[in-house]
This record gives C-alpha cells, sequence and structure tokens, in this order.
C-alpha cells in the first residue's frame, strides 16, 4: 500500500512525463523549426511564435533554455531572448487547461489509443501525444488522491503572501510553472480565498530558477537574462497579488494571464532590464596586453609589442587546441567548452589588425604587414579548431563514435598539431627564429597520408565503426591537416619578421 506521498510524487513523475512525451510528439512536426526561424527577425516575432511554440512543446522553461542558448552564440538579443522565454511559458500553460478536461476514463481511453498507434513506426509521434496526453491526466488523478491527507492541513493555510511563498519555493524546485498550477487546481477548492491563486503567482517567479542552475554549470549569460527576468516577474507579481481576492476560483485565468502580463510589459522595458542585466554582471572584457597606441611613434618599439600580443594570440590558439583534443579524447563537451578563448581569440586578432594596419600605413615596412597577416593567420586557425569539435559533437549526436583506432589516429594528430603549435608560439614569444626553422623543416603532407591510408585499409576491411564514420573521421584529419599547413605558415612569417 503506498503512501499519500509516494502517491503524489509517482504521479508529478507521470505528469512530467506526459508533458515530455507531448514535446517529442510535436517536435517531430518539421513546421516548429520553420516557425523558430522565421521567429527570429523581430521582438514581436519573438513574442508571437513564443507563445506557438511554448503551445505546441508544453515546455516554457525548455525553450527558456533553449532563448539562452540562442543568446549566448550572439542569435537573439536580449529583448528577444527575454521574450522568447516568457511567452513560450505563457504558451504552455495552455496545457494546465487540458487538465479541466480530465474526466475518470478518459486517461484510460487515450493510454489505450495511443497503445496501437505506438506499433507503426510511422505513426508513433501520434503515438507519443495520445499517450503523453493520458499520462498527463492520470499524473493529474494521482498527483490529487496523493494529496488527501495533506488537504486538511492546506485548509489551515492562511493569507495569500503564503500561498505566494509556497509558490515560490515550489516553482524554483520543480522548475515547471505548470506542475504547480495544477497543483494549485487541485488543492483550490479547500483552501482559503486566494491561496491558490499566490500558488500560482509564486510558481511564476519561482520558475525563473531554471537560469540560475543554468548560471551554477558556468554559463555567465544565464544570469544577466535570468535575474531581470526574476526581477520583472517579482514586481509584477507583487502587484497583481492584492487583487487576488477579486476572482479566488479561476486558478486557469490567473496562471495565464499572469504570464501573458508579464510578456507583453517586458517588450516596451526590454531596454531597461537589459541594461540592468549588464550592469549587474558585466562582461569580462579581453584587451590587449601589450599594444599601446602612443608606441606607433616608434616603430621598432611598436612591432615588438605587436609580436608580444601576437604570441599570446598563439597562446590562446594553443589553449583551444588543448581543448579540443580533450573533448576528443573523453568523447564529451563540444563547441561550448571553447567560447571563452574563442572570444579571446577574435577580440585580440581584432585589436592586433587594426594595430598592425594603422603601423604599415604609416611606416610602409614589410614586417607590419607580416605581422598584419599573422594575426589573421592565427584567427583563422581558431576557426579550424572549432570545426574539429564542431564535427565531433555532430557525429556524437547522432549516436555514432569512431573505432578505438581511428579514434586514436585523430589524437595522434591533433597531438603533433599541438606540439609544433607549442614550438612556434615559444618562437614568437621569444624570437628564437630556430624554434620557428624546426617547425618548417618538418614534413607534415607524409604523416598525414599514412593516417589516411590506415583509415582506408580499415574500411577495406570492412569496420562497422569506421565505415559509420567515416565522413566525419576524414574531415577532422583534413582539418587538423589545414591547421598544420596553417602553423608552417605561421612559422616561415616568423623567420621573417
Amino acid at each position: 500500500m503506498y503512501t499519500a506521498p509516494v502517491r503524489f510524487l509517482a504521479g508529478l513523475a507521470l505528469f512530467f512525463l506526459g508533458l515530455y512525451l507531448i514535446s517529442e510528439a510535436l517536435s517531430a512536426w518539421k513546421g516548429r523549426r520553420r516557425l523558430l526561424s522565421r521567429g527570429l527577425g523581430s521582438p514581436g516575432g519573438s513574442l508571437f511564435y513564443g507563445l506557438v511554440l511554448g503551445a505546441l512543446s508544453g515546455s516554457g522553461s525548455g525553450l527558456g533554455l533553449l532563448a539562452l542558448a540562442l543568446l549566448e552564440v550572439g542569435v537573439l538579443g536580449h529583448g528577444q531572448a527575454a521574450l522568447l522565454a516568457l511567452s513560450a511559458t505563457a504558451g504552455a500553460g495552455v496545457w494546465v487547461g487540458f487538465l479541466a478536461l480530465a474526466r475518470e476514463g478518459a486517461q484510460e481511453a487515450l493510454l489505450a489509443l495511443g497503445l496501437p498507434l505506438y506499433l507503426v513506426p510511422a505513426w508513433r509521434p501520434g503515438a507519443f501525444f495520445f499517450l503523453g496526453l493520458g499520462l498527463l491526466f492520470l499524473g493529474f488523478g494521482e498527483m490529487g488522491a496523493g494529496l488527501g491527507p495533506a488537504l486538511a492541513w492546506a485548509r489551515e493555510v492562511r493569507g495569500v503572501g503564503a500561498g505566494y511563498l509556497a509558490g515560490l519555493l515550489l516553482g524554483g524546485l520543480l522548475g515547471s510553472a505548470n506542475a504547480v498550477a495544477a497543483l494549485a487546481l487541485l488543492l483550490s477548492g479547500g483552501l482559503s480565498p486566494g491561496v491558490a491563486v499566490g500558488l500560482v503567482l509564486g510558481a511564476g517567479v519561482g520558475t525563473t530558477a531554471t537560469f540560475f542552475w543554468a548560471a551554477l554549470g558556468g554559463r555567465g549569460e544565464a544570469l544577466r537574462l535570468g535575474v531581470p527576468l526574476l526581477l520583472h516577474r517579482l514586481f509584477l507579481s507583487l502587484f497583481l497579488l492584492p487583487f487576488s481576492r477579486l476572482f479566488p476560483e479561476n486558478v486557469l485565468a490567473w496562471h495565464l494571464g499572469s504570464h501573458l502580463v508579464y510578456t507583453l510589459l517586458y517588450w516596451p522595458l526590454s531596454g531597461f532590464w537589459g541594461r540592468v542585466g549588464e550592469g549587474l554582471f558585466p562582461r569580462r572584457r579581453v584587451a590587449p596586453k601589450y599594444l599601446r597606441w602612443e608606441a606607433l611613434e616608434s616603430p621598432l618599439l611598436a612591432q615588438a609589442l605587436a609580436r608580444r600580443e601576437l604570441a599570446r594570440v598563439a597562446d590562446a590558439v594553443r589553449g583551444m587546441l588543448v581543448q579540443a583534443l580533450r573533448v576528443l579524447s573523453q568523447e564529451e563537451g563540444g563547441e561550448a567548452s571553447l567560447r571563452e578563448l574563442e572570444d579571446k581569440v577574435d577580440a585580440l586578432t581584432r585589436e592586433l589588425v587594426l594595430y598592425t594596419s594603422e603601423l604599415a600605413s604609416r611606416t610602409q615596412d614589410e614586417k607590419a604587414v607580416k605581422l598584419f597577416m599573422a594575426a589573421s593567420e592565427l584567427e583563422h586557425l581558431g576557426d579550424l579548431v572549432r570545426r574539429v569539435v564542431r564535427l565531433a559533437e555532430r557525429l556524437w549526436a547522432q549516436g555514432l563514435r569512431f573505432s578505438p583506432e581511428g579514434k586514436e589516429d585523430l589524437l595522434l594528430a591533433a597531438s603533433r598539431v599541438l606540439s609544433r603549435l607549442e614550438r612556434l608560439g615559444a618562437a614568437l614569444a621569444t624570437g628564437e627564429k630556430a624554434l620557428a626553422e624546426e617547425v618548417v623543416r618538418e614534413e607534415g603532407g607524409t604523416f598525414f597520408q599514412a593516417l589516411k591510408r590506415a583509415h582506408l585499409h580499415r574500411l577495406e576491411a570492412g569496420w562497422a565503426e569506421s565505415r559509420a564514420s567515416t565522413l566525419t573521421h576524414l574531415d577532422i584529419l583534413l582539418t587538423l591537416e589545414e591547421v598544420d599547413q596553417g602553423v608552417v605558415r605561421l612559422a616561415q612569417l616568423a623567420l621573417e619578421l
């Protein structure tokens, strides 16, 4: 005999599983991708398509994390990302409305309908939809059955503020405003007036905790987005709270209406909230350590400073390759792990290009031109290293892996390039041309040709893993070979400086 708390938790698990299956079913509809791409063009588009995608997926928190990811890669600005997250939560609230349709026997009928559809592979998205909806209703019923002993305690809760604080805590722990709204719907008949509405309003604020969990994972943009959203929802929910006694029984209307209010009022305030986020959590600016514009009056000094900064960029590219080697070795991680170093390479290269172009225009010195070329080459090498990780990440996302021998060859190639890049960086930092000469002297073509032949032999032997990963394997080898050739070009430039 299950205890009431266990029954409630089991119901909550079924509720979340139902939402997940519905989301999986609707994600198979290719129109979602088209809708998302169209919605990136303007704040109004983010708002409208966030509502649509939230209603389709049933997961406001999931789309909020998608908005964060799009903000991190620069596809969306702060205002658009915030509107997408807010409107998605509002759109996802419609699934709480479906709970009003849950009647005795409805969940069994939906589950029974989903089972035969699941047996036909082409119909499985439809099966997931009906199974998810059935589990959603079933979980809702189990949650209600498990709340029986708690109803006596809930009836003792007095005051909208107490309900608000409880909703704030539950929303933060569960990361789902929908789950707390469903709970409020179950409890609404046995609570003091306004307490259920307080639960809903508090949960709308508490669900912002999703961004704070992301921030604990090292995602700095999560705080710049999450804190303004938290403050915006908090202030507006506290404004709405006194009105909860006017319509204390209509939990669904408060759930949907409050999130629509948050969304619509954020639009005109997005600039203000964006500045608040930047002010509270300013980005760490990467600045040149050695470049000084006044030194351009002394060309020899300016060239020496540019060389020192160039060595700093080379070290950042080396760090990217070290991280790429780690990703390949452990078969986990991705482009996100390179972002900080890549930003450093891009920022320093931009400053170096501007500095050396100004130096070249003033002095007409060929060495300044070569410094300019070296900076551009290093930035290109950083892009190539990122491509290596992106290719591997894409392969793993398909559930595929390199063969052990193929993986060993890729690690060997990356290690060789890393060793040569380290010598190049030392040559740039110290001016020791013998190190650059060593890099130029070593022949890389024969080495990479041997690795390609080894891969061909595995294909001829019919190795399944090699066949499945062959395009990615060769693409990574070619990219690493291009990095190696870039290192040689840089070493040649170092000899001429």
